[in-house]
């Protein structure tokens, strides 16, 4: 009896290419020159800890996320970096609300144009005026409100003419003012969800 044996010889072959690669493009300047639209899906499970961008010629940078830039949930957040020393100031401009005498859920740009200032410096009044509370309170947040100017202002304790978690708790139980320039200090105290007026100088 005759048997064929037929043996198969596999030889692992390795090819290293050293040239570019292009994609649309018989002139590819770079490893991998696609010329046209890349559609790329990420893996959302993975968080991200570098940001890859493209530059003017087409080409792509990358660089490290820190913690004042970062990407949350897909979208890229950017956090000021801010000495803690330092308490930035902003501004509430009076004079087009000058007729007005008493300011009531009064809204200095806390969630806006003021929300990471500390100091907040009021202007352009023409008379005296009152202030029974302020809009945009959270737990903890701190506000020196600066009476930039020669009109005096007073604070309404516990007054029914703002909404019950806007109002002001000025300790005394009484109504206190700055007679001019001044600075009142207040804090928000999230579980009673009142502004306590913790200072007054001026």
């Amino acid at each position: 009896m005759k048997i064929t044996i037929y043996v198969l010889l596999v030889i692992p072959l390795f090819v290293s290419f050293s040239q570019n690669v292009g994609i649309n493009t018989t002139n590819p300047q770079a490893t991998l020159h696609v010329n046209g639209n890349l559609k790329f899906e990420p893996n959302l499970s993975i968080s991200a800890t570098r940001l890859v961008g493209v530059v003017q010629n087409g080409g792509t940078r990358e660089f490290e996320l820190g913690t004042t830039f970062n990407i949350t949930n897909g979208t890229l957040e950017v956090t000021e970096s801010v000495d803690p020393n330092i308490f930035l100031i902003g501004d509430v401009d009076q004079s087009i609300t000058a007729s007005v005498n008493q300011y009531n859920n009064y809204d200095i740009g806390l969630g806006d144009v003021n929300q990471d200032k500390t100091v907040i410096r009021f202007t352009g009044e023409t008379s005296g005026y009152v202030v029974t509370g302020f809009a945009g309170g959270y737990d903890g947040r701190i506000i020196y409100f600066y009476n930039s100017q020669f009109q005096s202002v007073t604070f309404y304790n516990l007054n029914a003419a703002s909404d019950s978690e806007n109002k002001i708790i000025t300790g005394s139980g009484a109504n206190i003012g700055i007679n001019n320039v001044g600075v009142a200090e207040f804090i928000y105290d999230g579980a009673i969800e009142k502004w306590i007026l913790v200072n007054v100088r001026g």
